[in-house]
């Protein structure tokens, strides 16, 4: 996708994936309904698609991935898994605390149970790595590797990694706010992954953290069968 010697300060390795996700989830809310509900066949099949679209497109921008090492240890991973923690709670527990305000509109909130068994499982093992592998790598390399660093600075590979500005940490965590239904966790989280990025210096860090709170909130709406939270 990019030259070799352009590779190192194109923005496109962190973009592209990024938009790709934002796109087909937008295209989500117009998939085919039934009695007002998502089609059980069309939105199962439009996910997985979305799934697939952005990991090719991953592995193609995969140059971003060299922003990833070093991988955290001890203390920075410690911190890391804690945080990912809080932001499940903090997630769960604003819930209907705050007014909305969803710029990109709301979540789909499919319930997998009207699928046959089967395909309910197939589903939630997407579904479940979505959450919680592919959408961590998508957003980190974006928001904390080169958002963070191009508001610091638009040659941002001059930038090194876990340099965090007030100003960098507040746009992206407002930008991060407006992506997001939950506009409140949303900000408060972006606020504290910035404040991850500049404590440990390391994107993984944040990747982890990332992970441990979708790992965290899939499981509490698995359990709940609360589906308005993906």
């Amino acid at each position: 996708m990019t030259s070799k010697s352009d590779e190192t300060t194109s923005p496109l390795p962190y973009v592209v994936p990024m938009v790709a996700f934002l796109m087909l989830t937008a295209i989500e809310g117009f998939l085919p309904k039934v009695e007002g509900s998502l089609h059980p066949v069309g939105y199962p099949i439009g996910y997985t698609v979305k799934i697939v679209v952005v990991v090719v497109l991953c592995w193609l921008c995969r140059s971003a991935w060299r922003d990833l090492k070093p991988w955290p240890r001890g203390a920075a991973l410690v911190l890391a898994v804690a945080l990912g923690v809080l932001v499940t709670v903090l997630w769960v527990g604003l819930d209907g605390l705050y007014p909305e305000f969803a710029v990109l509109g709301t979540r789909v909130a499919f319930d997998p149970t009207v699928l046959p068994r089967l395909g309910e499982i197939a589903f939630l093992i997407v579904r479940m790595a979505g959450l919680v592998l592919v959408v961590p790598l998508v957003e980190e390399l974006f928001w904390r590797s080169f958002l963070v660093r191009w508001v610091i600075d638009p040659d941002f590979a001059r930038v090194p990694i876990g340099r965090v500005t007030p100003l960098a940490a507040a746009v992206t965590s407002a930008m991060f706010a407006v992506a997001h239904p939950e506009w409140l966790p949303a900000l408060l989280t972006g606020l504290a992954w910035a404040g991850l990025l500049w404590k440990t210096k390391s994107v993984s860090a944040c990747l982890v953290s990332h992970s441990v709170a979708n790992l965290g909130l899939g499981l509490y709406v698995l359990s709940r069968g609360a589906w308005k939270f993906w």
